[in-house]
């Protein structure tokens, strides 16, 4: 019998205008067929970079050859209009072959950040590192660490996180998190640092957790995820 479905409507991938990964476009793409849904790609630009690049002596300094150039607005457009031509030739070539729908546009970095802290139902947002080897459903020997870890509960995007993990790998690492009041500190209760201790454990290549629990305790969890290296995909 196979695990239901996650009731997912859209993937959400954020990629940094000053060095998208490439890894990042695969593995959304990856998930969006996988799960037979859209994928919305928003190409991340800096609100103060676009001020910086209008004052009269703003200069850009190549971090390899020390050459130094104006940095205008119009020059900022071009490029990020170039890379966007990239960027949507690589994604019509990578969601072809499963027939993905995708959509690509610009978009402020404080837009991302506001969608992270409201989700809406049925989205699922991919931060982090993406694994290497791709989705993490393959077989792997008893002895191996679990590719994929998932902390729930019983709220529907808890139980969505569980079905998502589940999805990507039916021996996938589970952490179910008990109810507690609201606390100012995410050590004062026991889902946090059980999860710390889970990720320093095993050292997934993939964590999934409900988007708004992870909300209020990003600010503990993302230097963890940051040094272990693991792809974050949270669930609204």
């Amino acid at each position: 019998m196979h695990p239901p479905e996650p009731p997912l409507r859209r993937i959400l991938l954020g990629l940094d205008a000053v060095g998208p990964s490439a890894s990042a476009i695969v593995f959304a793409v990856s998930l969006a067929a996988r799960f037979q849904t859209r994928l919305d790609t928003m190409l991340l630009t800096e609100a103060d970079l676009s001020r910086a690049a209008a004052l009269p002596f703003a200069i850009e300094i190549s971090p390899l050859a020390g050459l130094e150039r104006r940095l205008d607005d119009p020059l900022l457009r071009r490029s990020l209009q170039a890379l966007s031509e990239r960027l949507r030739t690589t994604m019509t070539r990578l969601a072809a072959p499963g027939q993905v729908r995708w959509s690509l546009q610009l978009a402020g970095r404080a837009e991302w950040d506001d969608l992270l802290a409201q989700p809406l139902e049925g989205s699922l947002f991919v931060l982090g590192h993406p694994p290497a080897e791709g989705l993490g459903s393959q077989r792997r020997s008893r002895k191996e660490p679990p590719r994929v870890c998932v902390a729930y509960d019983e709220t529907p995007p808890g139980q969505a996180a569980l079905q998502v993990a589940t999805a990507l790998d039916p021996e996938a690492a589970r952490l179910r998190l008990t109810p507690t009041a609201p606390t100012r500190s995410p050590f004062t209760e026991s889902g946090t640092p059980r999860l710390i201790a889970c990720l320093e454990i095993f050292r997934p290549q993939t964590i999934v957790l409900p988007a708004r629990w992870y909300a209020h305790r990003a600010g503990t969890l993302a230097p963890v995820l940051a040094r272990i290296e693991c792809t974050l995909l949270l669930v609204g």
